[in-house]
């Protein structure tokens, strides 16, 4: 095991954010050492869906369409949250200007291709939105590429061999039985191939990447501390497979580490209220957050996060959270304990009405809330049912008075929103949330086969069905606030020497809204590869 303890820089996380920097520093000629907590690599970026928000990219020849930057910045500026372009506009400048450019240096820089799907901006009918084109995904690759590595990679959410833009452009959660045939010939061959595809696909190439440029990888390796000298950080003390150890980085840390969604303390702070089935490697613990306070770096967006539905799934031995669709789809709604509606079900975030605070009490105000099925909805997408093997997460009746009494939610209250919602459904309009009225709603889930509304549907054929909507975390959002070259600030605006943050361990640019399906992962890579390149040259 090469125990070398002197590198130029040093990245904490092996996720999107991580890799990315480190491959940019070793392109750029520094020594690079990249610890990962975990005894597998890739993070959260692993298991997600590996969608990636670029404006500008170089493949949007391919759709047919174009982007500028005015328009980038224009459609930012107009979804981002009130007030945030008095902090934020040069973050929002700087990502936009170096997106492109860093998608260009990976696919140079590493084997990883990207392909680009038609998800639509969310808010396409803003100034500057687009009804596609802005999106990409990592294209399918050998899990041999990784190397010694290769039976190391964080396993996915779900072991399913489909690109992000083949589950999505197809509506394939409507009919996944018609797509799964029409794709067996692929999915056996990925299968024989060993191709992992979404997240891991990601992983995968970028940590190719990195091993063709020299970038040492440990793995059961935890950040404890930075070390400082004169108010410079200049490494970090830290555990390899259990033994102390003090790594000195000559140019720079990045903390790349993620978010904090499975700490509790800082949850409780952070996000008061109920927490169950959260969609992230238990080892987001806020690590980087913690090292960024304690070495003096101003911590901002700390009650920002990415909040959606998810149904329960067995990862490493515990119930946890795996973004669904289920509530996309027609003859489906969600209630809170009133038996009422209160979103619009198909919006990006969802998770920001769950987020909605009650004054007098301090406590969620939706929460609990409810997914809604009928008997239509089971007969047309039984793959979407709640599971009833997972206890309290699936309840059914021949009455919506009777399903309500199950869950203890207001029967009247449920019975009147049903018929109200199944009123929507009949003519294709959603009066009270707009549901189904955007390209976002149109284009995005839902079911095209369905008219008139590919993602409205009535509500009112027993059996009923209920499935807890639990207030799942995907990750946090909150951290180091950073400056245009992902340097740390200090409260009065001074970059720390030698530190950065990327990614979720970053106080976000924009936020729990978000500005596509990808602005996780966009940033993520973005702001690594911003952190990796000015760190190599720091000093130098």
């Amino acid at each position: 095991m090469d125990r070398q303890s002197t590198f130029d820089v040093i990245v904490v996380g092996s996720g999107a954010a991580g890799l990315s920097a480190a491959l940019a520093a070793a392109v750029d000629g520094a020594r690079v050492l990249v610890i990962e907590k975990a005894s597998v690599i890739g993070g959260t970026t692993a298991m997600s869906g590996g969608c990636i928000w670029i404006p500008g990219h170089h493949h949007m020849a391919r759709l047919g369409v174009s982007d500028t930057r005015a328009a980038a910045l224009t459609y930012i500026r107009a979804v981002s949250p009130e007030g945030w372009h008095n902090t934020d506009e040069p973050l929002w400048s700087a990502f936009v200007d170096r997106a492109p450019e860093m998608l260009k240096f990976v696919e140079d820089h590493s084997p990883t291709r990207f392909t680009p799907n038609r998800d639509p901006d969310p808010y396409a009918e803003a100034p500057g939105g687009m009804a596609f084109g802005r999106n990409v995904s990592a294209a399918p690759i050998r899990a041999a590429a990784a190397g010694p590595w290769r039976r190391r990679i964080r396993s996915p959410s779900v072991a399913i061999r489909l690109n992000y833009e083949e589950l999505v452009d197809t509506f394939f959660y409507a009919n996944p039985k018609k797509w799964a045939l029409k794709f067996a010939p692929r999915l056996i061959w990925r299968q024989l191939r060993d191709l992992r595809t979404r997240g891991n696909a990601l992983t995968i190439g970028l940590l190719r990447g990195c091993l063709d440029n020299g970038v040492t990888i440990w793995a059961d390796a935890t950040a404890n501390r930075l070390t400082m000298m004169e108010g410079r950080v200049i490494g970090l003390e830290m555990t390899h497979v259990g033994e102390p150890l003090q790594v000195h980085a000559g140019r720079g840390v990045v903390l790349a580490s993620g978010g904090f969604e499975w700490n509790a303390e800082m949850m409780a702070e952070h996000f008061p209220g109920p927490i169950e089935w959260t969609a992230s490697p238990s080892t987001n613990t806020g690590d980087g957050q913690r090292m960024a306070a304690e070495a003096g770096a101003e911590l901002a967006r700390m009650d920002q996060s990415l909040i959606m539905g998810t149904t329960p799934v067995t990862y490493e031995g515990r119930l946890q959270g795996l973004p669904a669709a289920d509530y996309f789809l027609p003859h489906s709604m969600i209630v809170n304990a009133l038996g009422r509606r209160f979103v619009n079900e198909k919006q990006m975030n969802v998770g920001l009405a769950f987020a909605e605070i009650e004054p007098a009490t301090g406590t969620p105000k939706h929460l609990p809330a409810w997914r809604i099925y009928d008997g239509q909805f089971a007969a047309k997408y039984p793959h979407a049912l709640p599971k009833k093997s997972v206890p309290g997460n699936h309840f059914q009746a021949s009455s919506l008075e009777e399903l309500a009494k199950q869950i203890d939610v207001d029967a009247a209250g449920l019975v009147a929103t049903a018929q109200r919602f199944s009123e929507f459904a009949r003519v294709g309009v959603d009066d009270d949330f707009g549901r189904g009225a955007t390209l976002w709603d149109k284009n995005r889930g839902g079911d095209p086969a369905h008219q008139p509304n590919p993602t409205l549907g009535t509500i009112e054929q027993s059996p009923f069905y209920a499935m807890p909507f639990k207030a799942s975390f995907l990750g946090t959002k909150g951290g180091a606030r950073t400056n245009v070259h992902a340097q740390a600030l200090r409260s009065d605006g001074i970059a720390i020497p030698g530190l950065y943050a990327a990614g979720n361990v970053m106080a976000n640019s924009f936020g729990s809204k978000g500005v596509g399906a990808g602005t996780t992962l966009g940033p993520c890579l973005t702001w690594g590869y911003i952190a990796g390149r000015h760190a190599a040259g720091a000093g130098a």
